[in-house]
């Protein structure tokens, strides 16, 4: 093995990354009910939101392809960091969730 750390590190946060694809179905499915309001049609937050939601699947699977390819060119740091993609989607779902009223 290259570097075990690192190995260690992109497994496990990417089973809880593909652990969160359980939530992610809930959240999905549900965020098209920000389009029920006649006034979505106008502003663009639900849309945006909505296909928010549905690009984390797609930043997943990209930043776990790009990290084990930069894993094994001995990139290590670089392997991380795309690693840690999908905490964007995670902090920035948090943030629409608790702190943006935009609906």
């Amino acid at each position: 093995m290259k570097n075990a750390k690192a190995a260690a590190a992109l497994l496990i946060c990417q089973f809880i990354f593909v652990l969160l694809i359980v939530p992610w179905v809930v959240v999905a499915l549900t965020s098209f009910i920000a389009l029920d309001s006649p006034d979505s049609i106008i502003d663009t937050w639900p849309t945006a939101i909505i296909v928010f939601y549905w690009a984390y699947p797609i930043a997943l699977i990209v930043s776990m392809v790009v990290s084990w390819a930069l894993y094994h060119k001995r990139r290590f740091k670089g392997a991380l960091w795309w690693g840690f993609i999908p905490v964007i989607w995670l902090l920035a779902a948090v943030y629409v969730v608790f702190f943006l009223d935009a609906f």
